[in-house]
């Protein structure tokens, strides 16, 4: 048996594989100058990849994930119409009492979920440019809580630079961007109603 089959036995290490490998595939669709579905890509993998933290961290500290409603003798499970158990979405586990994640980080996430909900059922364009920074804070919050929460070695920093966080902007193209001129009205508009709410 390999390292990484022995490794993969633990649910929770598989879980913690994955939320790494999602992370990854996400960065490097992202840089990848040939692909120009990005934004859509990255938001897809990053949401998998952060529900899959949540759920490492969860079953670790024995919390249960999964959708279930209490009767007086026991639980039942929601499931699925072909018998599967509902585990529970990021924005469940992120709202959940025992979430170990900053408010900070949790608030790029819903940015990130609320934006999935309005790109999901259209295609956008050129969004890319308006969202790299997001996308930066969130690859950054993600090495710096998977280190913090199972240990320096889980950091995906050593398998990858990230290209996204090396570009800056000046201030007067920080501005022009912000007037999102270019983006789909109901992007730009839930881009400013989300950073209005925010303090």
């Amino acid at each position: 048996m390999t390292k990484r089959s022995r490794k993969l036995w633990s649910v929770k290490e598989e879980l913690l594989t994955k939320s790494q490998e999602a992370m990854l595939c996400a960065v490097q669709i992202f840089n990848n100058p040939n692909i120009l579905f990005k934004s859509e890509n990255f938001i897809i993998l990053a949401n998998i990849s952060w529900m899959y933290l949540l759920h490492a961290y969860y079953r670790e500290k024995k919390i249960e994930y999964r959708y279930f409603r209490q009767t007086e003798k026991k639980r039942i499970f929601d499931k699925t119409k072909k018998g599967a158990f509902k585990y529970w979405e990021l924005e469940r586990c992120l709202d959940d009492n025992d979430c170990p994640i900053d408010s900070i980080t949790k608030s790029n996430l819903k940015f990130l979920i609320g934006l999935r909900h309005e790109i999901e059922h259209q295609m956008t364009t050129r969004i890319d440019e308006y969202l790299s920074a997001r996308f930066q804070a969130c690859c950054l919050n993600y090495n710096e809580n998977i280190k913090k929460l199972f240990g320096e070695n889980y950091g995906i920093d050593k398998h990858l630079s990230f290209s996204l966080q090396f570009s800056t902007i000046k201030e007067d193209h920080a501005l022009q961007l912000r007037s999102f001129s270019d983006l789909p009205a109901n992007i730009a508009s839930y881009i400013n109603d989300f950073d209005e709410a925010v303090s």
